[in-house]
């Protein structure tokens, strides 16, 4: 019988139960390889410290590369650059063709409106990991031709929950320094002088308290131009806000490649997933994280703890068509979930259903939990 062909693309938190259970055996009659850019996938839940710099790079790293090793899939470290439906294959950035019987997608997204005067060339952002890093080589430059007390400002764009930690990660980072940091939030959804649109206004109001009580200014305006020493916001003056390092956390946009495929995809352009994540009708493409969007569900941000939640259903339903079977598991995105942001100076915001609050111990908590899930993975390499 001619061996099947199971192709990950990507590998962030959904696809690594995929990479645990292979670990344990791959099924009969297949083989299975993995594409991904980088040998190691980079934990979201750490970049906060990491941009504080109270922890190394590395303290993100799960070895995907290994883990698949030991599994015995076949890597390939590379990035997708079209999909082909109908003919069953992916084209990837080298130009090589792969061909599969079986597909799942893990590819995250990329960074919206990036397509704003200056943006590409002046700020950073946070995906790919190896963009977060070089602001932080930016703004590690900049800090180290000051002076004790001098001030460094810098830009975040984007308001959300990423937003809000990655603001408070490099004002802590300039602080640790000895210099003056002075961070400006922009987003054009903080007209309200609120952060975090989609949240509880409770959870809003003290996430806006914690920013300011931190002297981080908030921006209810859109940004027009990016330059090397400025953002101009898009309003009736012009205004120039000064940034010596700007990051673009603007939330989530498909890969175009996915977007072309011709997989139905919703109004944004990221393809339709069924609760059984998949994609097509007879189950030979699967998806899962935020490079999907869930039928009935485009409201359901694009968080890191879907993706997490979602990756026993995708394992489960991918062994099961590996197995000849029909996937049966199901994912129902829950109502609220647990949120925890870093403030990097000991304590961590904490939203759970109607509690909303500030705390040290939210902190030891969200350490915990993220000790927990990297801990989890590593384990499945060999030392």
């Amino acid at each position: 019988m001619k061996e099947r062909h199971l192709l990950l693309a990507g590998c962030g938190h959904a696809h690594l139960d995929l990479l645990a259970l292979f670990v344990r055996g791959i099924p009969h009659g297949w083989r299975v390889t993995l594409v991904v850019p980088q040998p190691d996938f980079h934990y979201s839940g750490m970049l906060p410290v990491i941009m504080a710099g109270a922890v190394p790079p590395s303290a993100a790293d799960i070895p995907v590369e290994r883990i698949a090793a030991e599994a015995g899939i076949n890597v390939q470290l590379a990035s997708v650059a079209a999909l082909d439906v109908a003919g069953r294959a992916v084209t990837l950035d080298d130009g090589r063709l792969l061909a599969f019987d079986l597909l799942s997608l893990d590819v995250g997204s990329v960074a919206a409106a990036t397509d704003i005067r200056g943006a590409r060339t002046h700020a950073w952002t946070m995906r790919p990991f190896t963009s977060a890093l070089a602001l932080l080589q930016r703004l590690d430059g900049v800090i180290a031709t000051g002076q004790p007390r001098d001030i460094v400002p810098v830009a975040v764009v984007g308001g959300g929950a990423a937003g809000v930690e990655i603001a408070l990660a490099l004002r802590a980072r300039i602080a640790r320094a000895g210099l003056t940091p002075r961070v400006t939030m922009i987003d054009s959804q903080m007209r309200d002088g609120l952060p975090l649109p989609g949240f509880s206004p409770a959870f809003r109001r003290r996430a806006a308290d914690a920013l300011i009580s931190r002297c981080v200014q908030l921006r209810g305006a859109g940004v027009q131009e990016v330059t090397d020493a400025n953002v101009v916001l898009d309003d009736h003056a012009a205004t120039l806000v000064p940034s010596v390092a700007t990051a673009w956390v603007t939330g989530a946009a498909p890969h175009p490649w996915l977007t072309a495929s011709g997989l139905p995809c919703d109004a944004r352009g990221f393809p339709l997933a069924s609760e059984k994540l998949t994609l097509t009708d007879d189950a030979s493409i699967f998806g899962a994280g935020d490079c999907i969007t869930l039928r009935g569900h485009s409201q359901t941000p694009k968080a890191g703890v879907h993706a997490v939640r979602m990756a026993p259903v995708l394992a489960a339903n991918v062994y099961a068509v590996m197995q000849g079977r029909a996937p049966t598991a199901a994912y129902h995105p829950p109502r609220s979930f647990l949120a925890l942001l870093s403030t990097s100076d000991g304590a961590a915001l904490l939203r759970w259903q109607r509690v909303a609050l500030e705390a040290r111990w939210a902190q030891h908590l969200k350490t915990w939990i993220d000790a927990r899930y990297l801990h989890r993975y590593r384990m499945l390499a060999p030392p």
